[in-house]
């Protein structure tokens, strides 16, 4: 975008200024009282790296009252500025910023809300959702109600997170910038790739949805006596109200939104133990159907008919319990000492993670029999009423509480994602910029609002789960080879944390094995809505990125949009590599 294109002309007091951002304050006059909100908000470019806040009267009479009016600025958090406007000014140059005697040092940008423990319990909240309370009943159906493999492919689901998270440790104490995948992508293997991951996460990753779906199911299933199956409607309307309050909440506070993670983190682990420990000790007191389910965990019967397909289809719902441990890497610009406090963080976490979702299948299988597991639509309910009598009814609510924190976890790291590619110009500029008060990539939060919304309204959970572990094993496998890839582009980079390098390459493989052999044994509209998917967000990198294609009106709406959401451009200098090489 040409400097041109990026400024908004606006004439003030009779002479044109120009603007780069858009946001709301109030107009003061010379006694200092206010004067009120007024019809049009400017950010005044100053220079490079000052921007000023203001808020000016579309209407020369209006500005005109004053012989120098001030305007004020409440940005950035602390400093109070001021800006005198001379009225026979006939340049920008003539504006002056007053700092009231303070130094301003603060930039404005995402703040570090995040440390060790926080950073903890954010992955584990972004990973126990409602896949421990669904997904158990995919894996054991795809393994022909196998125990033994269905055990060892929950515990291989986990090693493979973990390898995957050792990659995204390097790359994120390295990179030390938000946004997932978009940053080293595009450093690996050019914009374009990075665009198509972009409008790939965004367009096609229903995962939101799906814990939506479930929290709804699980919330008002306790109301309906055995057999009788909640509506789908009820179902989709207490997800949307989940979604409206948690979308507020991610809107206005990202230390609200860090204290009902770590809440919630806790009544995940509650609702594990409950399960692990319940179904244990019924074993060890003789439970006839784990004793069973134990004792036949490798029988022959089922094993025979395991082929490596149905193996790879275990994988695909285990795989999607698993998902969100790379959530640390989404907000990398908002942890304290991200170079140690990242790898701990999520090391630390998925271990916890791997180890409780083990005691948790244990605990279903030492109560529930192969045909009950199988059967449920609602395991963790199912497991309730077996062994929990007239208290079956909390479970569901333990559930409810793990998957609402999930659900804010994924919304507080998604929202990074349109934040960090609209400042390397791959998304438009609104999506650069953060609120001005509360320090949220507001516009980040809505988009992925409104794209869950659109999930919620359309899928079903089985289809949604199949698209999901497609699109992930594509990005693991882009993601690992990206780890190689950058040490060898830049191997000065400061590289507090190393993967083994064994470790990517075996990913790589694995990636490769779970997206080609599905797509080759079986097509599915799925697949193939995928691959037309990403041949259109090359068309679109061409027309946006390349030929710099901007819709009529483009600007005037994201003018629009700032006043709305009252939000302006942070101040980042760009990832710093130059000096490393």
């Amino acid at each position: 975008m040409s400097k041109a294109e990026s400024f908004a002309q606006v004439e003030l007091a009779g002479f044109q200024i120009d603007c780069s951002n858009i946001a709301a304050l109030e107009l003061l006059q010379p006694n200092g009282k206010s004067q009120g909100q007024s019809s049009t908000a400017l950010i005044i470019k100053l220079s490079q790296k000052e921007k000023v806040l203001v808020d000016a009267c579309r209407a020369h009479n209006e500005v005109q009252k004053f012989d120098s009016p001030v305007v004020a600025f409440y940005g950035r958090g602390v400093v109070r500025r001021k800006i005198n406007i001379d009225m026979s000014a006939t340049s920008v140059d003539s504006i002056k910023c007053e700092n009231n005697g303070k130094k301003d040092e603060k930039k404005f940008e995402l703040k570090k809300n995040f440390g060790f423990w926080s950073g903890v319990a954010l992955t584990i909240g972004t990973i126990v959702g409602s896949g421990i309370f669904v997904s158990p009943v995919g894996v054991l159906r795809s393994v022909h109600g196998s125990i033994g493999v269905c055990l060892l492919v929950w515990v291989g689901c986990g090693l493979i997170a973990m390898m995957s998270a050792l990659c995204y440790c390097e790359l994120g104490a390295s990179l030390r910038t938000s946004g997932g995948e978009v940053t080293n992508f595009q450093l690996a293997y050019g914009p374009a790739i990075s665009f198509m991951y972009i409008w790939s996460k965004l367009m096609i990753s229903p995962g939101t949805a799906i814990t939506l779906q479930v929290f709804g199911s699980y919330l008002i299933s306790p109301f309906f006596s055995d057999g009788c199956t909640p509506p789908d409607s009820a179902i989709k309307l207490i997800a949307i109200l989940l979604l409206c309050f948690l979308t507020y909440l991610n809107c206005v506070s990202v230390k609200k939104s860090v204290k009902f993670e770590i809440a919630f983190s806790i009544t995940k682990f509650l609702a594990m133990a409950l399960i692990a420990t319940g179904g244990i000790v019924c074993l060890a007191l003789g439970n006839e159907a784990g004793r069973y389910n134990f004792d036949n965990a490798f029988a022959a019967g089922p094993l025979t008919a395991i082929t490596a397909w149905d193996v790879g289809m275990a994988v695909y719902q285990g795989n999607f319990s698993y998902d969100g441990y790379r959530a640390l890497y989404f907000i990398s610009e908002e942890i304290k000492d991200v170079k140690k406090n990242l790898p701990r963080a999520t090391i630390t976490a998925l271990s916890l993670v791997v180890a409780m979702y083990a005691l948790v299948n244990i605990g279903y299988l030492s109560v529930l029999s192969v045909d009950e597991l199988t059967s449920s639509k609602a395991v963790a309910v199912t497991f309730g009423h077996k062994i929990l009598g007239p208290m079956a009814f909390i479970m569901p609510f333990f559930v409810c509480f793990s998957t609402m924190g999930n659900h804010n976890g994924v919304v507080l790291a998604n929202a990074r994602l349109p934040f960090a590619a609209a400042r390397s110009g791959l998304m438009p500029h609104i999506f650069s910029m953060i609120h001005i008060k509360y320090y949220t990539p507001i516009s980040g939060v809505l988009t992925t609002f409104f794209l869950t919304l659109f999930f919620v309204l359309v899928g079903d959970v089985e289809s949604l789960i199949n698209a999901f572990a497609f699109f992930e094993w594509a990005v693991t496998g882009l993601n690992s080879a990206s780890v190689l890839i950058l040490r060898r582009k830049f191997p000065k980079l400061d590289r507090s944390y190393r993967v083994p390098t064994v470790i990517p390459i075996l990913l790589v493989c694995l990636s490769v094995f779970f997206v080609v052999v599905p797509f080759l044994r079986r097509p599915s509209f799925v697949f193939v809505y995928a691959v037309i998917f990403y041949i259109l967000t090359l068309i679109g990198y061409y027309l946006y990125v390349v030929k710099k294609l901007r819709l009529p009106g483009s600007r005037r709406a994201t003018i629009f949009l700032q006043k709305l959401l009252q939000c302006a451009e942070t101040d980042w200098d760009g990832i710093e590599l130059e000096k490393d090489n």
